[in-house]
Formats: C-alpha cells, sequence, structure tokens
C-alpha cells in the first residue's frame, strides 16, 4: 500500500474554478432553506389539521338560562349548512324559533333547527333527529322543547333543554303512539293525544294518522311527570291554551271542546264546516276569540312546506261579539304581540316571511325572512321551511335584531376527521415528493 501512494505523481491539484467556493455554499444554504421550508410546511400542515380536528370540539361558555335583555328575531335566518352542531353537544340558550328546513328531492338532508333569542345561534335538535325526524314542540318561554317519536309506540317523551343540552325522559304508563297538541302558557302542561298503536307499516306520518284515529286526550304536568288521560275526547285534532293558562281548547271534528285543568268540560264552540283551530296559537290574546283556518279533515299541516295562503277568522267564545276581519294572505298563525297584533308566516309567492300583522288597520310589516335560495342537496334544491313554531311567551317583549354571522356551534366529526386526515395525508405526501426528488 505504501508503494501504491508513493508511485502517485506528486503534480498539484488543478485550481478550483473563480467563485466555485461560494457557489457551493450559496446552493448548500439554499438546499437547507428548501428543507426547513417544507419541514416548516409540513408542520403547518399537520397543525391545521389538529385545528381541524380539535378547535371546532371545544364547546363555547355556556349562555345564560334566563337572558335580562329583551328577546330578539334576527331580519333574516341563515342559510344551509351542513355545519350546524346540535343542542346536546353546544347548548344554545333560549330559543325564538324551531323548524325544519331543508329538502328531500334526492337527499334526505332535513334539518331541525333551533334558532337563538338573544343571539345568532343555530343548533340541530338531535333528539329529533334519532327520533326520525318526529314533531318537537317549543315551549312558549323557548327553553324546552318536548318530542314523542315517529317511529312507532314510544316509551316515552324526551324534554329537552335548551339552555343545558340535556334531556329528561318522562315514561308514559306503556308504549304509545303520541301527537303532540300544545303547551300551556307557564310551560307546566302539555295537552296531547294517545293511543295504542302497532309497529309503523312505512308510511309517513303513521303514528300521527293512527292517533288522530283512536287517540285520547291526555294533559302532562311537566313539574312531576305524571299524565292524566281525559277519555271522553277522542281524536283530538288541535289544541290552544287560553291566555291565563286555566283552560283549553281542543277541537274534535268542527267543535273546540274547552276544557279546565282537570279535564271538566266547560263548553263547546262549534268552528263551522271546514274550519280549523290554529294549533298552540289559537286563542286570542284578550281572550274573546278562538282563531280558525280552512281545514281539510285530512291533511297534517305541519308536515307541509309553508307556501299554501289562507284566511284567518275568529269565532267568538261567548255571548254576541262582532270578531275582528278575517286575516287574509296567512300561511301560518305563529303567535301574538298583543291583541291586535298578530305574528304570522307570509309569502310573496318565492320567499317565506315572518310578518306582524295590525287587526286594526290591516298594516303588515316584515321582520324577518327565510332563505329559500338553491342550497339545499349540494346545490341541487330550493331550501324549504315546515313545522315552523315560534316562542310565543317571548312575542310581546320581542325586538328585530340585524343578523350577523351565524354561530353554529362545533363542527360535526363526520365532517372534522375527513378534513383532518385529509390535510395529514397531503402533509405526508409532500414529504414523500421531497425526498425522491432528493
Amino acid at each position: 500500500m505504501r508503494d501504491l501512494f508513493a508511485a502517485l505523481p506528486d503534480d498539484p491539484a488543478p485550481p478550483l474554478a473563480s467563485g466555485y467556493l461560494d457557489e457551493v455554499l450559496t446552493r448548500g444554504r439554499r438546499s437547507v432553506r428548501r428543507r426547513r421550508l417544507g419541514t416548516a410546511a409540513a408542520w403547518t400542515i399537520i397543525v391545521l389539521a389538529l385545528a381541524a380536528l380539535l378547535l371546532p370540539g371545544v364547546p363555547l361558555p355556556a349562555r345564560p338560562a334566563s337572558p335580562a335583555h329583551h328577546p330578539s328575531l334576527p331580519d333574516h335566518f341563515a342559510g344551509y349548512s351542513v355545519l350546524t352542531s346540535t343542542v346536546e353537544r353546544d347548548a344554545p340558550g333560549r330559543a325564538i324559533a324551531i323548524y325544519g328546513y331543508g329538502n328531500g328531492e334526492t337527499l334526505n338532508m332535513f334539518q331541525p333547527l333551533v334558532v337563538g333569542a338573544d343571539g345568532d345561534t343555530y343548533r340541530r335538535v338531535g333528539a329529533l333527529e334519532e327520533r326520525n325526524g318526529a314533531l318537537g314542540l317549543l315551549s312558549p318561554d323557548g327553553t324546552q322543547v318536548i318530542l314523542g317519536d315517529d317511529r312507532g309506540p314510544a316509551r316515552d317523551l324526551v324534554l329537552v333543554d335548551l339552555t343545558t343540552g340535556r334531556h329528561r325522559s318522562i315514561p308514559l304508563p306503556a308504549p304509545l303512539g303520541v301527537r303532540l297538541l300544545a303547551w300551556s302558557p307557564d310551560a307546566r302542561y302539555v295537552a296531547y293525544s294517545a293511543g295504542a298503536v302497532g309497529p309503523s307499516d312505512g308510511s309517513s306520518n303513521f303514528v300521527e294518522s293512527e292517533v288522530l284515529r283512536i287517540g285520547t286526550l291526555r294533559l302532562l304536568d311537566v313539574t312531576t311527570g305524571r299524565s292524566t288521560e281525559i277519555p271522553s275526547i277522542r281524536g283530538p285534532w288541535t289544541a290552544a291554551f287560553a291566555p291565563d293558562g286555566t283552560r283549553f281548547a281542543v277541537q274534535v271534528a268542527t267543535t273546540a271542546h274547552i276544557l279546565d285543568l282537570r279535564g271538566t268540560e266547560q263548553a263547546a264552540i262549534p268552528l263551522g264546516d271546514g274550519h280549523g283551530l290554529v294549533a298552540g296559537a289559537g286563542w286570542t290574546p284578550d281572550g274573546r276569540y278562538l282563531t280558525t283556518v280552512p281545514w281539510t279533515g285530512t291533511e297534517l299541516d305541519h308536515s307541509t312546506f309553508l307556501s299554501l295562503e289562507v284566511a284567518a277568522t275568529f269565532v267568538p267564545l261567548a255571548g254576541p261579539a262582532t270578531p275582528p276581519a278575517a286575516v287574509e294572505d296567512v300561511v301560518r298563525v305563529l303567535g301574538w304581540r298583543d291583541a291586535t297584533h298578530m305574528i304570522a308566516a307570509t309569502t310573496n309567492g318565492s320567499a317565506l316571511s315572518l310578518t306582524e300583522i295590525n287587526l286594526t288597520t290591516g298594516d303588515r310589516q316584515i321582520l324577518s325572512n327565510f332563505d329559500t335560495a338553491m342550497t339545499c342537496e349540494l346545490g341541487m334544491q330550493h331550501c324549504e321551511v315546515y313545522d315552523l313554531q315560534l316562542a310565543t311567551g317571548l312575542l310581546p317583549d320581542l325586538t328585530v335584531r340585524h343578523a350577523r354571522s351565524p354561530d353554529r356551534g362545533p363542527w360535526p366529526w363526520l365532517l372534522r376527521i375527513p378534513i383532518a386526515v385529509a390535510l395529514i395525508a397531503a402533509a405526508t405526501l409532500f414529504r414523500l415528493l421531497r425526498r425522491r426528488r432528493r
């Protein structure tokens, strides 16, 4: 080996080209910077993925159950979004409205939503989705939703607290089909109809149609969880409580039966053929009239989209009286500010609005509009509204607020996980490509 090295020529190495070392150092520094930038970009993507996975799941601070300021209604309702969280995951506080929203022409993408009375909060009611989109009734103070079960006989009624997101189960004496009718003004009682039904035959509104045929009236005391059956009232259609909450009207066929809280009948008021008592809000605030709308005797009104205009008329409860003039062109009577100011859903043929109507002068003021644009079913269908209710006890003090960016709560896990996985996969692919290039 020593001989081999000794045989090497002693000629000096050729000189380096001018600027060679500077170029090598520059390229080395550039390579280091690129590697650092690539690593930083990969870690940024990973951090974003973790943020998408974790941060939207952090619940917001709890809202007060009974805010001191006046309840309000947004001047327009937010559009459809699959990012809307649930009441159970992030309670929104008291609500001013509950409604069904979406479309099911091709894909069933309906959402049962509540809208905050103290801010632009939108939440899905998860319990309603779990029970096959069952009809839920919003309490007059906007803090609770009660629901039955449209899948078949129910073993309990479920009370959803909108201020906490918690559920309370109210057992029924036996598995029964249930139709919820109306809350009392103080949110203590709920009138409902119930009857023994078999398994669903798969048809739409099976439970409600069966209970309408065979059900008897019940009165639930929400405080105690006890229900009182009133067997003399069979097949009740709709109900509405008096403003003082001591009586309620229940429609059977074309007659409104006036009952006290013990179930004793005090009067029977003929409504006339083709007229139905307005559900929930059918007793005027002055206690003098029942409000009616055209009724076919077969159609389940709440299950249809809100588009058909009708006339609301008034039936005196006692003695000779001159009722207010009929209120034309309303889609649904939703509640009252006072005895002369009704709040109703109205339409101009394309847009659905909440409108305040003066019964004395006939003047109308649009309070809010719904977004019925073609943004449902992935942009393939117009959004429709159905089963719209307002928190009737909040309406006398109602104000209208300028709608801001909607608070939809934490993103659903089914969306956060794929987004995070896609970001992490992109970061991994990016690093692998860089290694191959090197």
